[in-house]
């Protein structure tokens, strides 16, 4: 899966509860029955007129540049549907964001609320030059995760691929303008010899909602 897809697949959920009653979208996702209730309510109460154009545009400059990791959710959209609310539990976030249950344990029951220690272990594993990103928000619970790698949450890059995220960030952050503090980069990224200096400077707690 690329990075496109995996945003197109979230967004395509958005829309289809965009036009569901909230017992409908209960029924119709029961992995996150709470949240999919809330979403179609707030669409049918027209609270969320201005998501879905948000939403398509993040996909339409997705698709142009088309990353091999996909960027966190568009924040402003995030936050207008309640994802960084403390209302619904992870496991309903992190399953509607796609997330794997195995790193929505280790966020949820382990309380690895960032990258640490045990990550760092794992970077310090690799010998080659290359660049750890994950979709921010998301912390997996392995660096190897296949399943995360898998749904283009996590990958390792080499030094000039960082620089197509770098300019998709910056499109989006031009485009897509909002004032969410914890979420100025849609992605994480860690340069494997400069572990320890990164590890240092991360003293955010990850929220979980990319």
């Amino acid at each position: 899966m690329t990075g496109y897809l995996s945003l197109k697949r979230i967004v395509d959920v958005i829309t289809d509860l965009s036009h569901l009653t909230p017992e409908c979208a209960k029924e119709k996702y029961p992995e996150f029955p709470s949240l999919s209730g809330h979403i179609a309510d707030l669409f049918l109460k027209d609270h969320l007129h201005d998501i879905l154009p948000r939403l398509k545009l993040q996909l339409r400059i997705v698709e142009r540049y088309n990353p091999p990791i996909r960027p966190a959710l568009d924040p402003y959209s995030s936050t207008q549907l309640g994802i960084f609310s403390k209302n619904f539990s992870d496991w309903e976030v992190g399953l509607f964001l796609n997330y794997p249950a195995c790193c929505i344990r280790s966020f949820s029951e382990e309380v690895r609320y960032g990258f640490d220690s045990k990550h760092l272990e794992e970077l310090s594993s690799l010998r080659e030059e290359v660049v750890f990103v994950s979709t921010a928000g998301f912390v997996p619970h392995s660096l190897f995760c296949k399943e995360a790698s898998e749904r283009a949450l996590i990958g390792f890059l080499k030094l000039e691929e960082l620089q197509l995220l770098n300019d998709l960030e910056d499109e989006l952050s031009q485009v897509l303008p909002h004032t969410h503090p914890e979420y100025q980069k849609h992605y994480y990224d860690i340069l494997i010899h400069d572990t320890q200096d990164w590890m240092a400077s991360y003293n955010k707690k990850s929220s979980f909602h990319g």
